[in-house]
């Protein structure tokens, strides 16, 4: 019976002293730059999905919506503000989707944007022979309406001038 008795006070002695170790753990964890990397992350991870999510709605309103253009654009500068460039580098890599209706929503959402900071990220897609025929085709059709090829910078360009009577 003794036994007994020691047992469940010597289990309640180490509970205890486990308490007070993670405790202590806790405490030095808070005051670590290993704690705050860890709520970075956590942002960062959060970003990063808020992001996914305001890609793939705009994909949606591009497809399946009444907007204006001059709306869209209006929401695709807000978003290119407030994310920078991770939010055009994820607009690219959109570009990779499997559905052909997203890929031509992204292609299109990538034209109105019109960002040079997309160029080299989009070059990079339409010269990469691992990728598919279509993504590269996308990429290339995105640098077309972007004016980024050298088809299109060849082009002269016809300068209109306006005469005031």
């Amino acid at each position: 019976m003794i036994i007994r008795v020691w047992e469940p006070l010597h289990a309640l002695e180490r509970h205890i002293l486990m308490e007070n170790w993670d405790a202590r753990q806790s405490q030095q964890l808070a005051g670590t730059s290993n704690a705050s990397g860890h709520k970075q992350n956590i942002v960062a991870f959060e970003s990063h999905r808020q992001l996914r999510d305001i890609i793939s709605e705009l994909i949606y309103l591009t497809t399946s919506s009444t907007l204006t253009t001059s709306d869209l654009q209006k929401r695709l500068n807000a978003h290119k503000t407030t994310f920078g460039s991770s939010f055009t580098t994820q607009l690219v890599r959109a570009l990779l989707h499997t559905d052909e209706d997203e890929r031509e929503a992204v292609t299109w959402l990538l034209t109105q944007l019109n960002d040079q900071e997309t160029i080299a990220l989009l070059q990079q897609i339409a010269q990469n022979k691992s990728l598919s025929r279509l993504v590269r085709l996308s990429a290339s059709l995105t640098l077309a309406g972007m004016g980024a090829t050298q088809e299109m910078q060849d082009i002269p360009r016809r300068v209109r001038l306006y005469a005031i009577s």
